[in-house]
């Protein structure tokens, strides 16, 4: 074939598939092939501190996939924990430890009545952010499929909170923002 006759055949390609809506190639990523990089993420350094007495949830308390229902794949690795101490120890915890592993909170750590946040997001210049969250045992149960344990059966307080960690398809760096 002729080099005119081959550009003819790519332009009616091009214009057949720009007007039919369709694309020859998709901009969209899949969860197919990905999971060394779940694997890798699933071992995030920051996702395993967690302060003396935090227990996992539901056996291990721990799961690590991939999501590709919005057009665009994402991973995940996730921890989940109860804790018989107060959400300022936590918080105390992680503003220590995850900056002396690398991760520096995005914003305060503020555990002040007024305007209390319930997601705290860590960064780090080479590895996807990890974001901790405080649940309810509702929220764990509805949405997670995790079973939180009993409550405390006596006095005292019982919280539980997440450590998670998104990386684009390819297990690259993905920000807390």
């Amino acid at each position: 074939m002729n080099t005119l006759g081959l550009r003819l055949l790519l332009a009616a390609l091009f214009v057949g598939a720009t007007l039919s809506g369709c694309s020859l190639v998709s901009p969209f990523t899949t969860c197919e092939g990905t999971e060394a990089a779940v694997a890798r993420l699933n071992e995030l350094k920051a996702l395993e501190l967690r302060p003396e007495g935090a227990k996992p949830l539901d056996g291990e308390g721990a799961a690590a996939y991939c999501t590709d229902d919005s057009g665009d794949a994402w991973l995940t690795a996730e921890r989940w924990y109860s804790y018989d101490g107060s959400r300022t120890d936590v918080l105390e915890y992680y503003g220590r430890e995850a900056p002396a592993a690398g991760w520096r909170p995005m914003q305060s750590l503020d555990t002040g009545p007024d305007g209390r946040m319930s997601v705290f997001c860590f960064e780090s210049g080479e590895h996807p952010s990890v974001t901790l969250a405080f649940e309810s045992p509702e929220y764990l149960r509805e949405f997670y499929g995790v079973e939180p344990g009993p409550y405390p059966a006596g006095p005292g307080s019982r919280i539980w909170f997440s450590l998670s960690a998104e990386a684009a398809s390819d297990g690259s760096r993905m920000s807390c923002f």
